[in-house]
């Protein structure tokens, strides 16, 4: 299962260990009704919703 990975808004430096189950994202509630705040090592401190997340798995390989 592929796993989503957030970037800052302002610098696009990729935060380190957050990573949300794409399951998480098909929840329509949650698109509407949660935002995650996080700040980056720069200092630019975000709100992002579950569609910020993005998957940076590629293509899976067994």
């Amino acid at each position: 299962m592929p796993m989503l990975m957030l970037k800052c808004k302002n610098c696009g430096e990729v935060f380190p260990g957050v990573y949300l189950p794409e399951d998480t994202i098909k929840d329509s509630n949650l698109k509407t009704n949660s935002t995650t705040s996080h700040v980056c090592s720069r200092g630019h401190k975000n709100d992002y919703l579950p569609d910020d997340f993005m998957d940076w798995s590629g293509p899976e390989t067994f």
